[in-house]
């Protein structure tokens, strides 16, 4: 009983907390201030969650901070590269969208390293792979705390895996739509085209991140397939990618490509490796 009411004071306040966020953000927001309002927002979830322990009385220690087995934090990397590669190795091949890979003209990881721009593609990559997924890091932490380390494994005691990277998938990216309503959160995809995409990658994300989180213990393999997914299927990927008027639409975060391939990618691996396991 002690854990449903954390769950419903946690998601009360993370309410409160991102209405709040949200409000000052849109009043607020300038081209220059956007990254340090991106970066606070994304840590909300685990101010949340650590108000919601301060209150219950709930260790800290319950939120896994030992990175647990390596192997669970090698395949959280991999689900978002294995994933982009096909959605979009299926859109360049297919001809949907064009593939970009002779410089990086506009990259900021590039010049934050204090290299010029234009730069070789290449480095363009290695810079994003490097700086980015640590700066990135930094800020997924902050959600997966909220996520990984307080919400998941609240659900996991009354709930199946399937059941909790549903619900927990469900709240991870309804806590997105202001954000993506209010037009600073996407890619100019039709609203209604992007919030159903958008969800329904994040359920498949969230169904292997459940599992990941489940059997080492630990909240790491959340910020780990957090990152690699931002890093990588937003990032590099994206940025490979010609900005033709739809190419949008058909990779980048909510895409249909990309869509259909995270939702395909879950119901396989739930058949094959979640599933046996239940039996």
């Amino acid at each position: 009983m002690k854990h449903k009411n954390s769950l419903i004071s946690f998601i009360a306040i993370l309410t409160i907390l991102t209405t709040l966020t949200f409000m000052l953000m849109f009043r607020n927001i300038t081209q220059e201030s956007y990254g340090l309002w991106g970066g606070l927002m994304m840590w909300v979830p685990a101010i949340s969650a650590l108000i919601t322990s301060f209150i219950h009385k709930d260790s800290l220690k319950n939120y896994g901070w030992n990175p647990g087995k390596i192997k669970y934090l090698a395949y959280s990397y991999l689900v978002p590269l294995l994933v982009g590669i096909i959605a979009y190795g299926v859109a360049w091949s297919l001809g949907t969208i064009e593939f970009y890979g002779n410089e990086a003209s506009n990259y900021k990881w590039v010049r934050m390293l204090g290299i010029e721009t234009p730069a070789p593609v290449l480095v363009g990559i290695v810079s994003k792979l490097v700086l980015g997924s640590l700066i990135i890091s930094v800020l997924a932490l902050g959600e997966e705390i909220g996520w990984s380390g307080f919400l998941i494994p609240k659900l996991l005691k009354t709930f199946s895996i399937p059941v909790t990277a549903i619900i927990a998938g469900l709240i991870w990216s309804i806590w997105h739509y202001p954000a993506i309503i209010g037009g600073i959160y996407g890619y100019g995809v039709p609203l209604p085209l992007t919030l159903v995409g958008f969800t329904l990658v994040f359920i498949g994300i969230s169904l292997f991140k459940t599992y990941y989180v489940s059997k080492s213990k630990s909240l790491w393999p959340g910020v780990v397939i957090h990152t690699s997914h931002n890093v990588i299927t937003m990032g590099i990927l994206f940025d490979l990618t010609i900005k033709s008027k739809y190419a949008a639409y058909f990779v980048s975060e909510s895409g249909i490509i990309t869509t259909v391939t995270y939702v395909f990618g879950a119901i396989l691996f739930y058949r094959f490796q979640i599933k046996r396991q239940l039996i």
